[in-house]
């Protein structure tokens, strides 16, 4: 019997280290993700989580070690290079990140703007095609009728569903979360969360989504990474996990306990 070719990971992370001064971000933190998976990032507020993020999309560049995306490694890619990197890669903050006074299909359409040439103006300034293609995906987040509202109108849980349908527009094959739901109240929270990962699984996408609160992670996460103190102190199926190992995550404090 042959043996299966496993496929190269989407992230490689090696021994990667961040320090701003006397402020250790990250301390040799390593993992690989792979394709199709879904990973969450849990810890305390300051554990690193978002760092390690902006060092994945070369938003930051670390102090020593080394991140490697789509097998290029990120800190030797130049500004055209980033540039293509995050094209192929959708980033979900937890502020939402859309312009308040455009409308939900305004913001949505933006997604596509690392991959059309020149500038767009207005909805109309966008092909028929991508203006059908941008409404599929308001209607998928359940947000079809709200297309032309401004987006500061709009709650936070439509809100950052606008944003996950313009980061679905994006075509990304990767996603980043960052809190994504940090914001919101807890059943809202709940719900957002579900449709991120049900949209992202039906679309083959590899995902790693940093949480405050371990209990959102359980039940569809592959695999849970624990921070603390920019160290890796847990890598665990989700499945698997026990509540002594998350204990371990947040300290003294519950699993689970939002910091």
């Amino acid at each position: 019997m042959e043996t299966p070719v496993r496929a190269e990971p989407i992230i490689s992370v090696r021994d990667l280290a961040k320090r701003y001064d006397r402020v250790v971000a990250l301390d040799g933190v390593s993992f690989d993700l792979e394709p199709g998976s879904a990973t969450v990032l849990v810890g305390r507020s300051g554990a690193g989580k978002t760092t390690l993020l902006r060092c994945i999309n070369g938003l930051e560049r670390p102090t020593s070690g080394t991140v490697t995306v789509f097998g290029e490694d990120v800190d030797a890619l130049d500004g055209a290079g980033l540039r293509r990197l995050r094209q192929r890669i959708g980033f979900v903050f937890q502020g939402f990140n859309l312009v308040g006074r455009a409308t939900a299909l305004e913001n949505v359409l933006s997604g596509a703007l690392g991959r059309i040439r020149g500038p767009r103006y207005g909805v109309m300034s966008y092909g028929a095609a991508m203006r059908r293609e941008a409404m599929n995906h308001l209607e998928r987040v359940g947000l079809a009728d709200q297309a032309f509202q401004r987006a500061d109108t709009l709650s936070g849980g439509q809100q950052q569903r606008v944003a996950i349908a313009r980061m679905l527009f994006q075509k990304p094959d990767l996603v980043l979360a960052d809190e994504p739901v940090a914001s919101l109240d807890p059943e809202t929270a709940r719900q957002v969360l579900d449709l991120l990962v049900e949209l992202c699984d039906e679309a083959g996408l590899t995902m790693l989504c940093s949480l405050h609160q371990l209990a959102l992670a359980q039940g569809w996460a592959d695999r849970i990474i624990g921070l603390r103190d920019g160290r890796v102190v847990l890598d665990r199926p989700g499945s698997e996990l026990t509540r002594s190992e998350a204990l371990e995550v947040y300290g003294n404090g519950p699993a689970g306990e939002e910091a």
